[in-house]
């Protein structure tokens, strides 16, 4: 038995878990980047429905290795990501170590092993805002979202939109709930 044996694919955890349930969806978000994107960090999130059971964070940058790192490490990070996620929900193979195995071969292309975390539930700190979800899902940038915020004082200047507090967040989603195609329509113009 090879060292790697006991380290899933993420393509066999995807086929699991769409072959457990039919109801299940990913979504990423690039959580952060370097001006040329040659280092990306990238949260993926697992929904069930329409209830978030579960996240998974991911970094990774050009020339890593010598495989898709040469020219597709955005790409491997968002796999990654979509790896954690599984490995920290209910889907997750009891029999199999918690790294995937791409995981696995990266760190031992480097020389080191990662660190051993244990499974955990996702809380409510990892549950994404419902005001972030709905500006992701309409594809609006930060940038944009940004410049609006600033503009009504909901945060300083130089401050990211996702920086204002909770309740400036909770606040903003009761009006946009109410419509959310004319809210995202004032942040477009």
């Amino acid at each position: 038995m090879g060292r790697l044996d006991n380290y899933e694919q993420v393509d066999a955890r995807l086929k699991r878990v769409h072959g457990l349930s039919d109801n299940i969806r990913f979504t990423t978000s690039v959580l952060n980047h370097n001006e040329d994107f040659s280092r990306c960090v990238i949260k993926a999130f697992m929904y069930e429905g329409d209830d978030l059971i579960s996240t998974g964070i991911a970094m990774d940058w050009k020339d890593k290795d010598r495989n898709a790192n040469r020219t597709n490490w955005v790409e491997v990070c968002e796999t990654s990501a979509v790896g954690r996620a599984i490995a920290n929900s209910k889907f997750q193979d009891p029999n199999a170590k918690r790294p995937s195995r791409e995981e696995m071969e990266q760190s031992m292309d480097r020389g080191q092993e990662p660190v051993q975390e244990p499974v955990q539930q996702p809380d409510k700190a990892n549950v994404e805002h419902p005001l972030i979800k709905l500006i992701t899902e309409h594809k609006l940038t930060d940038k944009v979202v940004t410049q609006f915020f600033e503009k009504r004082g909901w945060v300083k200047q130089g401050q990211e939109w996702t920086e204002a507090s909770s309740q400036k967040l909770d606040q903003v989603y009761e009006r946009a709930k109410t419509n959310p195609e004319g809210f995202v329509g004032a942040i477009a113009a």
